[in-house]
């Protein structure tokens, strides 16, 4: 599946050759170092690309531009162990909402996104930034020190490209990894317990917790997974209306009516995966479930 990311880019303007910075977590930090901005733009979106590809899929988020980021320029004259920190750093300020009223600052080096710190409010940042690089620059050697600097040519835009990420299903066992596998039919079971929990296995061991029968909704979910004519269903409602309660009840009544106390004859599945019986099917999520 393609989705489309938009990546803040800081710029910087050099002698010889620009540099560009992907804002991006540190550990998928992206630069690249060139001339042609056309070239540099389909360069930077091909590692990008590359990146993403190898991303887990809840750290993408932190890909995406955020509205309302800009590049500041402040004053800094903070003497460090490996030299004089002193003129322009620099900042790159990000607005998050905490909460539906509250917006706070972070705000961090464009080449340095790990090593960030937080304010209220945009006049805080020049009382704050000689305590921000003592803390993370101290050891630094002098040389690197100068790359920190603004000479006044630097920027921050943006780029914006489709692409198709990792995702959970990369995480599935592949059949193609492992050469004994190749020959066997898929294993739907396997699959299962990857994104699953067994409920039958549970209900046979007593560990269900069955609260207090509901009916009718007891009796007409036994009818449509049970029945003459079984089919799928959807169990939809709001948190804590009794989904859960509701599908264990119904694997216990199952087991009770075959007088086994195992899962052989079949098994129920609660999460990501669908809950299952010889003959039917059902599963439950937070909001609505679908087979």
């Amino acid at each position: 599946m393609r989705i489309s990311f938009t990546v803040g880019i800081y710029h910087q303007r050099g002698a010889g050759e620009d540099t560009w910075h992907a804002l991006v977590p540190g550990k998928h930090a992206a630069s690249i170092s060139g001339g042609g901005e056309v070239r540099l733009r389909e360069r930077m979106v091909e590692r990008l690309r590359d990146v993403l590809g190898k991303t887990s899929p809840n750290a993408q988020e932190l890909f995406q531009f955020v509205l309302g980021t800009e590049l500041v320029r402040v004053p800094v004259d903070a003497k460090l162990d490996g030299g004089r920190l002193s003129g322009q750093l620099p900042l790159i300020v990000e607005p998050r909402w905490t909460t539906a009223t509250t917006q706070r600052l972070i705000v961090y080096h464009p080449r340095w996104r790990d090593a960030w710190f937080i304010c209220d409010d945009r006049a805080e940042i020049p009382a704050l930034v000689n305590t921000y690089a003592r803390t993370y620059w101290s050891a630094l050697p002098e040389e690197s020190l100068e790359e920190l600097r603004s000479n006044g040519k630097d920027r921050l835009f943006q780029i914006a490209f489709m692409t198709e990420p990792h995702t959970l299903l990369d995480q599935l066992p592949s059949r193609k990894k492992d050469p004994r596998l190749g020959a066997a039919p898929p294993r739907a079971d396997k699959v299962l317990k990857e994104l699953g929990v067994d409920e039958t296995a549970r209900a046979a061991a007593g560990s269900l917790h069955l609260g207090v029968p509901r009916s009718p909704y007891r009796e007409r979910l036994a009818y449509l997974l049970a029945g003459a004519r079984p089919r799928s269903l959807a169990v939809v409602g709001p948190p804590g209306a009794g989904k859960t309660v509701l599908i264990h009840q119904w694997i216990a009544d199952r087991l009770h009516e075959s007088r086994i106390s195992t899962c052989s004859g079949g098994s129920a599945s609660r999460g990501r995966a669908s809950a299952a019986s010889p003959t039917s099917s059902a599963a439950r999520s937070g909001a609505a479930t679908s087979p």
